[in-house]
């Protein structure tokens, strides 16, 4: 084989139908540059054992390592251990819940060219995931005010203008990660002390913290069936606890930063969770316009604009009567629950668990009901109010108002 630009590293624990997808699309789609492929099996008792070694070699020939633990050593040790034994100047961590598509490969190095210490790619989930086209699963990761991360406009439309920005970032998800080598052992690799979870993270504030940028890079398109690890939440408090202790003084709040930029605004709904929202001026304008296509818009209508402005919650509801109206009770589900993940409340969680009792729907309503029950559980948590007072008092101190006057209304409302 001649010169490793790319060694493809993917950790796997069981789940060898996944696994095996995924390798298949990165045979239909080779990166386009001289590359192995090293899986790191995480000591899966499914299949994988047996099934993985033939598959790797038949779809690589000579560019295929399976390396089998005997035990799970999570997400972190695993992929450290497949960057040593990786013979290419560039590093590409990939989880085995994805589909690679054509030429994802290019945008991503010709950001690193370009000077760009990490370089990732949009991640979309399909349609069978978001239930009404494909979404943004990633496009990069932003800090909520108390500094909890998240993932920017998840479930927007992958063909929305936010999409296509270019941003500042403080974090890339390691589901499909690219660096230089380099960089990845000047940053001292993967934590090892979380549990599935926050390594990518903490690798990302390592990387800036030695003076490269991230670059998110929308030209390369990767699908993500998000969620498909055991235990993938299991762990949370803990790594939560560890990103705190090691990163926190090169994390602050900027989701707010990002939503004014890119015309909207950061609200607070009943859990004090924040989300994204349009701004009045802006909804009332989207409003009127709405309503000039005709007294009640049809399903076209709906459809349009749920794609160009999907914080747009009257094309929804309409839409949702219309289908209603038909019969298709699937298709209710399929909107409900776009509501409950762009409009996160208790009302459009009770609005799912109906859609899905009249669908026969037993999966999303007891989904449905799960989100529900969370809601109810915020409504008698009386830390909420005081938690509130003293984050607008936090802010006040920290000369940030945006975010003081957010609080400050949630505990007036």
């Amino acid at each position: 084989m001649d010169h490793v630009v790319l060694s493809i590293v993917i950790p796997v624990f069981n789940k060898f139908a996944l696994t095996r997808d995924c390798l298949n699309s990165l045979a239909q789609h080779p990166p386009g540059v001289e590359f192995e492929v090293i899986v790191v099996d995480n000591g899966s008792s499914d299949e994988t054992a047996a099934q993985l070694g033939p598959l790797g070699e038949s779809l690589f020939p000579g560019r295929f390592r399976h390396i089998r633990l005997e035990q799970n050593s999570n997400f972190g040790p695993a992929c450290n251990l497949g960057a040593r034994s990786a013979h290419g100047s560039h590093l590409f961590f990939l989880n085995n819940d994805t589909l690679l598509t054509p030429d994802w490969c290019a945008p991503l190095m010709d950001a690193l060219s370009n000077g760009a210490g990490i370089a990732g790619p949009l991640l979309a989930y399909p349609e069978s995931v978001s239930h009404m086209g494909e979404r943004v699963q990633h496009l990069g990761v932003a800090c909520l005010p108390r500094l909890h991360p998240c993932h920017l406009y998840e479930f927007f439309p992958v063909d929305h203008a936010v999409v296509r920005k270019k941003r500042s970032l403080q974090f890339l998800t390691g589901a499909a990660m690219l660096l230089p080598r380099a960089v990845f052992l000047q940053a001292g690799m993967f934590c090892e002390q979380y549990v599935n979870g926050g390594e990518d993270l903490d690798l990302c504030v390592q990387v800036r913290k030695n003076g490269h940028e991230l670059a998110f890079v929308p030209e390369s398109r990767i699908y993500h069936l998000q969620s498909q690890t055991s235990g993938r939440h299991d762990h949370e408090r803990h790594n939560a606890q560890v990103l705190r202790e090691r990163c926190l003084r090169h994390m602050y709040p900027d989701f707010h930063f990002h939503l004014r930029r890119d015309g909207y605004e950061i609200a607070l709904n009943e859990m004090m969770t924040p989300v994204a929202r349009l701004p009045e001026r802006r909804r009332e304008l989207i409003r009127k316009s709405f309503l000039r296509e005709t007294d009640q818009p049809d399903e076209n209508a709906c459809l349009r604009l749920m794609v160009s402005e999907p914080l747009f919650l009257p094309a929804y509801e309409r839409l949702a009567a219309i289908r209603a109206g038909q019969g298709d009770h699937a298709a209710v589900v399929s909107i409900r629950f776009l509501q409950t993940r762009l409009f996160p409340s208790r009302v459009h969680g009770r609005l799912l668990v109906n859609a899905a009792q009249k669908a026969g729907d037993q999966t999303m309503r007891t989904e449905a009901q799960t989100i529900v029950a969370q809601f109810d559980h915020a409504a008698k948590d009386k830390n909420l109010g005081p938690m509130a007072q003293e984050l607008e008092r936090h802010f006040k101190q920290l000369n940030m108002p945006e975010l003081a006057t957010l609080y400050a209304h949630w505990v007036g409302e």
